[in-house]
């Protein structure tokens, strides 16, 4: 069963999603549901081919700050700030900042990615040898959450 939890968003490092320039900072981690806050800089992409997300999961996206192009299968969408955003199970899911600012979002994964823990994550980025943005360096890149 999973248990009340609380996060700050300025005490969370980020963790890039793969070789490209995307980085999100895990919040959530329940039974049923995973939730990140996502930050994508100017210039910044997640390719929509080739991801795991493709059939397996059903996505909630909230954007909080930028705009970015959004593709699923081989249709784009431009979300801005206040937008939300249903993923269908089964499409593909891609992002991109043509814009110049930070673009941040909240997304939600249902089923969960299998994630089990913020340390957990920790332990299996370090075993890859896959560096970690801290706060700090966040908040240099201007996100939400981190505009003092």
């Amino acid at each position: 069963m999973s248990k009340v939890q609380v996060v700050r968003l300025d005490q969370v490092e980020g963790f890039q999603h793969g070789k490209d320039h995307y980085w999100y900072r895990p919040l959530l981690f329940g039974q049923n549901i995973f939730t990140y806050v996502a930050h994508v800089p100017p210039g910044g992409d997640m390719p929509a081919d080739g991801h795991a997300e493709k059939e397996e999961f059903e996505l909630g996206l909230f954007m909080l700050e930028g705009e970015l192009e959004i593709t699923c299968e081989n249709e784009k969408f431009n979300v801005g700030t206040e937008s939300a955003m249903l993923v269908p199970l089964g499409m593909s899911f891609g992002v991109k900042n043509h814009g110049a600012v930070t673009a941040s979002f909240v997304l939600t994964f249902y089923p969960t990615p299998g994630i089990e823990s913020l340390e957990w994550l920790r332990q299996r980025f370090a075993a890859r040898g896959v560096a970690l943005k801290s706060p700090e360096e966040l908040k240099a890149m201007r996100v939400i959450g981190n505009q003092g």
